[in-house]
């Protein structure tokens, strides 16, 4: 039942404009409220709804990024966001608490995203791809990620690999990443279809489905090799 209210929601309204690439601050529109697994015309203090908008800078959990935390408010209203999260790949559900007056569909309102918790997470989403490029220069290009959590205070990284560890590869591992950080280079962006990219060397990961366009991040300094410009080159989709 719960995903048949999805599925008329996302029939409805299609999908949620995501602007949060470019900023933590947005305006936009409440085109529905969820509360107890149905739909509400609006919602008072106190109240635990879903929240969704016609666009948002909220990041929603996907790719192992957690979702992004902050205030969604307007002059009559101010809902703290605890999660963000995106029902069948396409909405952007804003998980809040009504903390001081009313919210209803069809309001107005400004969207305000946590940045110092936007920026932990963006810290830890970027040591995962250099993670991930040090254990495939230390163990061999077998390693691919499998899996992944990145929160605001840590990163898990999951992949195959036919044996545990030693200390001492997990220390150069370690070492590597840390002096990548410490070169501090820029982050670069760019936007490409999903052939081009791979032809330009970006790591494509587990069955992922990805658009017509895609981001690609590359990151660090490169080895001697012309084509070794940057230490990481992969697909990503956040931020």
């Amino acid at each position: 039942a719960s995903e048949e209210l999805w599925y008329d929601l996302a029939d409805e309204l299609g999908g949620t404009e995501f602007t949060g690439y470019a900023g933590t601050r947005g305006e936009g529109q409440v085109v529905a409220i969820v509360k107890d697994g149905a739909r509400v015309e609006s919602a008072g203090a106190g109240e635990i709804v879903t929240i969704l908008t016609n666009q948002t800078p909220f990041y929603a959990e996907s790719g192992g990024q957690m979702g992004d935390v902050g205030v969604i408010s307007s002059d009559k209203v101010s809902a703290a966001v605890t999660d963000t999260s995106k029902p069948l790949g396409r909405l952007h559900a804003h998980h809040a608490k009504v903390e001081t007056g009313e919210i209803a569909v069809g309001d107005a309102v400004q969207l305000i995203v946590d940045a110092d918790h936007r920026d932990r997470v963006r810290a830890n989403h970027s040591a995962t791809h250099l993670l991930h490029a040090a254990l495939r220069k230390r163990l061999g290009t077998h390693v691919t990620q499998k899996g992944s959590l990145v929160a605001p205070d840590r990163l898990r990284f999951d992949f195959s690999h036919p044996e545990a560890l030693t200390h001492k590869q997990i220390a150069a591992v370690e070492a590597d990443v840390n002096g990548q950080i410490r070169y501090n280079e820029a982050v670069n962006t760019r936007l490409m279809t999903p052939d081009d990219a791979i032809a330009a060397g970006a790591m494509a990961l587990f069955g992922e489905k990805y658009g017509d366009e895609v981001r690609v991040l590359s990151m660090g300094r490169g080895g001697p090799l012309a084509e070794e410009l940057h230490y990481s080159v992969e697909l990503c989709g956040g931020t």
